[in-house]
């Protein structure tokens, strides 16, 4: 899935970049040799393992279709359409020692996702041949006493398999991480059903939209985003209560966590502020529009943001600074807006030096910010969620030279 939504400015910069990508990849067709498009395949389908989860526990993951009877969705094209929503949930599992791993996207992804891409998927990995560390449906680890929830919203044009690293790293160390797909603002989610939903004019801010528009379109978009957490919440109560559910009496409920990308980040942000439900959240690189800053933050908030973010930085900044409970704010060195996903590890290399020129992804490894990320984020929510303090929030790691550390602690 490719990337938009951050701004305008990204949004253009990223056309341009694919534009290139595409260029090239019509130059290397056209006058190459047929060695070298073979090994433009190679590539293009080469394994690609995803980095390993770092907990004791196995990962499994489940799908769900969930409709809100009580909500119009105001960014479908449809008029009267409900409020649905194609969930996935990683977490603690408890495997059959021969179940196998599942594939990155579902078939039925796959196919949507190579249809939309056309030949512009060649610049990333085959979803069929990336690998990763989840298993489907697997059984529930039971430990006892149940599992914090992390709620994880991407950023507006990915889904919540763009943010897999970050899932089952966090489900390995023992948390239940519920991954929401936005529908009509992602460029595409597809239901357990088959269906397939791209994105509409009313789910995303138009490319072209001045400074006023796309405040107001971020507070419209934003207030579906928020109610489909809250609505997200309401459901987890009712699993945890069903006892025909794989996840009766497994989910801690008194300890649910929020964090996002880009535009979820923004959105985790506002949740926080307005659900008591909320104990804790982070914001990776999400620029706050003034419908998400209104307020003040009152539970522990962390934020992370790309290198020289600059004006799109100033509403974290100074949510930050007002906050009413513990509060980080961290700049990580080398990284991009997009360092804060898995689509660095998907690129090819021609594809990464062609998105670093417009500043999409930066100069870090892809690897390599995902570990800081996924290290901060666990340690993060182990203190706040879990009560167990690594120390890593303490102050400045020289284990992360990248990490410019700021805090201010209320306690």
């Amino acid at each position: 899935m490719l990337h938009f939504g951050k701004t305008t400015k990204l949004i253009v910069a990223a056309v341009a970049a694919l534009l290139l990508v595409s260029v090239a990849l019509v130059s290397v067709a056209a006058t190459a040799s047929v060695a070298a498009v073979g090994n433009l395949l190679v590539w293009h389908y080469r394994t690609l393992n995803l980095p390993a989860p770092t907990g004791p526990y196995a990962v499994g993951r489940a799908g769900y279709d969930w409709t809100d009877p009580g909500r119009i969705d105001l960014l479908s094209d449809r008029a009267g359409e409900q409020r649905e929503l194609a969930v996935w949930i990683w977490y603690p599992a408890s495997p059959a020692a021969d179940e196998s791993y599942a594939p990155y996207l579902p078939l039925a992804w796959q196919a949507a996702w190579n249809q939309e891409q056309g030949i512009g998927r060649f610049i990333q990995s085959d979803p069929a041949s990336i690998n990763t560390y989840s298993i489907a449906d697997a059984p529930v680890a039971q430990n006892g006493a149940g599992y914090p929830v992390i709620i994880m919203q991407p950023g507006m044009g990915p889904a919540a398999p763009d943010y897999t690293v970050y899932a089952e790293n966090l489900a390995s160390h023992g948390y239940v991480v519920v991954g929401i797909n936005p529908a009509y603002s992602s460029n595409l989610i597809v239901f357990p059903d088959g269906r397939v939903v791209r994105r509409t004019d009313e789910g995303v801010i138009p490319e072209n939209a001045g400074a006023d528009d796309i405040d107001k379109d971020a507070a419209r978009i934003g207030k579906v985003w928020s109610d489909d957490d809250i609505f997200v919440m309401d459901q987890l109560q009712r699993l945890n209560e069903n006892a025909a559910s794989r996840f009766h009496n497994t989910l801690d409920l008194g300890h649910i966590g929020l964090f996002g990308h880009s535009f979820g980040g923004a959105t985790a942000a506002r949740v926080c502020k307005t659900d008591p439900r909320c104990k804790a959240g982070a914001d990776l690189d999400g620029t706050l529009f003034s419908y998400q800053a209104e307020d003040t933050l009152t539970v522990p908030f962390m934020f992370m943001a790309s290198e020289d973010c600059g004006s799109d930085c100033e509403t974290m900044r100074q949510t930050f600074a007002a906050s009413d409970s513990d509060a980080y704010f961290l700049m990580l060195r080398g990284a991009r807006h997009f360092n804060f996903s898995d689509l660095p590890l998907r690129l090819s290399p021609l594809a990464r030096l062609l998105f670093r020129v417009p500043g999409i992804i930066g100069s870090i490894r892809p690897q390599r910010g995902l570990t800081i990320t996924n290290t901060y984020l666990l340690a993060f929510f182990d203190e706040y969620l879990k009560g167990d303090d690594t120390g890593l929030l303490n102050g400045t790691s020289p284990a992360f030279p990248e990490v410019e550390f700021k805090s201010h602690l209320a306690r």
